[in-house]
């Protein structure tokens, strides 16, 4: 008789519910208390924002085409759009037409509001969560800032405001490094690698998430396995096998299967692996309304889950990543100065984005190798993560997308 499962947690990844663990109560605390946000009106927002990262994605892939991808669509569309508070000209207005939020409909106060609505969960998780993410921003102190736009940056986007001396550049350097890997534990060092004395605001962007991969049938061990890069080459990685209640099925014009993990508290999960040889093409066809529809296909159904054990690592420069969206204006210095500061400034900015995302087995109980092939599991569909894959986390309450990425090498 196969045991009965616990709906507190299903799912091989379940020690993930440690992302965004959210009890009822502290969902509603703070900002979704706000009755002057309207959230279903946010919710546009996110939606827009995981278009915008679907073209994004296009265009790294396209400039990445056998690497590793990863990036956090909503920390980094929050990170420009900050930059688009103030109202001094018409560089906000640009900077949310580049950004498509224009296609919501809403004036930029509610934009700005409900990007506050949607980073409050990550920003804000319980001390116990393994999800930390932050913003902070560190400014020349001889610049004033407009008020409104430090008050923006502070309230909506909840970001630190650091004023600095950049006439020593290295100094300057190694303060901006020291705050952010105090801030994380020391799971970001060095986020800046190059620095210019005349820089006038450096704005630095990261989320890092660690999850523990476990079973909730106690059906759990890790063996050494083939990963295939593609190219007839393959590595050997550590690989956990286990058990557990999933969604499975194929999405036909993605030629890919599709695992996906759901969590009570609104989180979901996609893993998508293209049949070998259709990595490119399934990136071709990939659009956001197909993570829509695959919601609509949810069936939970007892899996086994060959699952690599992940180490990734990705720092962004916005400035180069918007150029690939075509809009590299908006990192200019005219707009950024005339958005946020009150005197025009010629001197560069720099926005970076960094995203740390690992899947292990550490601390985990191991169970014997031969529990896979008890009887109890003899008809449970395989699914392996054995060869390159695409991977797109969201919170499902309020649609924010949390982390877009292709998986080519699992250690790097």
């Amino acid at each position: 008789m196969m045991t009965p499962f616990n709906s507190n947690g299903l799912l091989l990844l379940a020690g993930l519910c440690c992302l965004l663990p959210r009890t009822k109560t502290d969902y509603h605390e703070g900002v979704y208390n706000d009755s002057n946000i309207d959230k279903f009106q946010c919710r546009k927002v996110a939606l827009t924002i995981s278009n915008v990262s679907i073209s994004l994605y296009k265009e790294m892939a396209q400039e990445s085409r056998n690497g590793n991808i990863l990036f956090s669509p909503l920390r980094v569309i929050a990170a420009l759009s900050m930059l688009s508070m103030g109202d001094q000209s018409n560089a906000s207005q640009h900077i949310l037409e580049a950004l498509k939020l224009n296609k919501t409909g809403l004036p930029s106060a509610e934009i700005h509001k409900c990007f506050q609505y949607l980073l409050w969960p990550i920003l804000h998780p319980p001390q116990s969560s393994l999800l930390r993410s932050g913003s902070s921003m560190f400014i020349n102190q001889d610049i004033n800032l407009l008020d409104e736009f430090l008050e923006g940056a502070k309230k909506l986007y909840l970001s630190d405001v650091i004023p600095i001396s950049f006439t020593d550049s290295r100094k300057a350097k190694a303060q901006i490094n020291n705050y952010i890997m105090k801030k994380t534990n020391r799971e970001i060092l060095d986020i800046i690698k190059s620095l210019q004395s005349d820089t006038s605001l450096v704005l630095v962007n990261y989320i890092i998430w660690n999850a523990k991969i476990i079973s909730n049938f106690n059906c759990k061990f890790v063996k050494m396995e083939d990963f295939h890069l593609g190219h007839r080459n393959s590595i050997k990685i550590p690989m956990v096998n286990s058990v557990d209640v999933y969604h499975l099925f194929r999405v036909n014009d993605l030629f890919s299967m599709v695992l996906i993990y759901s969590h009570s508290q609104s989180i979901l999960i996609y893993f998508i692996v293209p049949d070998k040889g259709r990595m490119r093409a399934a990136e071709q066809r990939l659009t956001y309304p197909h993570f829509r529809r695959m919601v609509q296909k949810l069936s939970l159904r007892m899996v086994k889950v060959h699952m690599p054990e992940l180490s990734l690592s990705e720092t962004h420069n916005l400035e180069s990543v918007m150029n690939l969206l075509g809009i590299n204006y908006v990192l200019s210095n005219d707009h950024i100065s005339s958005v946020i500061m009150d005197d025009k400034v010629e001197n560069p900015s720099k926005v970076i984005s960094k995203v740390v995302l690992t899947f292990d087995d550490k601390g985990a109980i191991p169970s014997s190798t031969s529990c896979l092939e008890s009887s109890t599991w003899a008809n449970v569909p395989l699914f392996q993560l054995n060869r390159p894959f695409l991977i797109f986390i969201q919170d499902s309450d309020n649609y924010a997308p949390l982390f877009l990425g292709r998986v080519v090498h699992p250690r790097n």
